[in-house]
């Protein structure tokens, strides 16, 4: 038994056909049918059977390809990790959260500034919201995230957070609804007490800051439902379920295909960005990109404080 034989058979199990497997292993049909010939002779049961509809993995074959799908991911890993101890391959590994409906504004600003460690550091990126985020820094899940942090006091003692930005909260409305047709005017949120509202995460995040902005003014917002990641919040509103305040970036592909209307509010209201993280040490690696990331965004901040002033 050898890789190469497995590795046939697990692409075999894949295609569910001879001729589909040899062709995406670039080897003829004959090779692959005498590599697993030999596989099962040694095994002492089949692992397939050929029928009308193509190829049928066995009950036993089953077993014995999923252990063999684990053992062949073993193999990969050692490769990979021989490949860095050499100095080819990655030499750590960095784990970013962004907040929901942040990174479709975030993202691509910040990514230019890890171009160059990328092809050292392994990049994993999350979207979640605020709460998972500090949970999987709190976990040791994620090495740092940049989340929506409209109360410091909701961060927990344990993390350190710094404000590295902000962003520009707006009103999301179906296309055709009628507040969507006054045009472009400011909408007051004093006006939308009787609208029916659609929050995320009405302690933390986005949904806290609806219900301050609410409250400031005496009102209790009509909140219908609520979920917890923006692009469910944007079908909502698509379907007619409510309204929503959301940064204003979040809905522009939607604009575009003229499915939603992005309404400036009045007051202007922004809310902050933060870099949050454990305090503890973390691999030199992980280090370098946040600290990449929270000059990148700071930045950007003091640009546009400077193209305002």
């Amino acid at each position: 038994m050898n890789d190469r034989q497995l590795r046939y058979a697990l692409t075999v199990w894949r295609e569910r056909s001879f001729s589909k497997a040899a062709g995406r292993l670039n080897v003829s049909q004959p090779a692959v049918s005498d590599q697993i010939r030999m596989l099962e002779a040694e095994l002492g049961f089949e692992l397939f059977q050929r029928t009308g509809r193509g190829v049928e993995v066995t009950y036993v074959g089953r077993t014995f390809l999923q252990h063999a799908e684990q053992a062949m991911s073993g193999i990969l890993g050692l490769s990979e990790t021989a490949r860095q101890l050499r100095g080819d391959g990655p030499r750590g590994s960095f784990t970013i959260g962004f907040s929901s409906g942040v990174a479709q504004d975030i993202v691509p600003r910040v990514m230019a500034s890890l171009a160059d460690l990328l092809p050292r550091v392994r990049l994993e990126v999350v979207t979640a919201t605020t709460r998972r985020i500090q949970r999987f820094i709190l976990e040791r899940r994620l090495d740092a995230g940049i989340a929506i942090q409209s109360d410091p006091r909701s961060v927990p003692e344990e993390l350190v957070s710094e404000r590295v930005g902000s962003i520009e909260m707006a009103l999301i409305v179906p296309w055709n609804h009628p507040i969507g047709k006054r045009g472009a005017s400011a909408i007051n949120l004093a006006d939308l007490k009787d609208e029916r509202l659609i929050v995320n995460e009405p302690d933390i995040g986005y949904g806290q800051f609806v219900q301050t902005v609410f409250t400031d003014q005496g009102l209790l917002p009509n909140v219908v439902a609520r979920a917890d990641d923006v692009d469910t919040i944007k079908l909502m509103v698509t379907s007619g379920v409510g309204l929503a305040v959301l940064p204003r970036g979040c809905a522009a592909s939607e604009v575009v295909l003229k499915q939603l209307r992005v309404l400036p509010i009045r007051p202007q209201h922004e809310v902050p960005i933060t870099l949050i993280r454990h305090p503890g040490a973390l691999t030199p690696a992980a280090e370098a990109c946040v600290k990449r990331l929270r000059d990148a965004l700071l930045a950007e901040t003091a640009a546009a404080a400077r193209a305002t002033a």
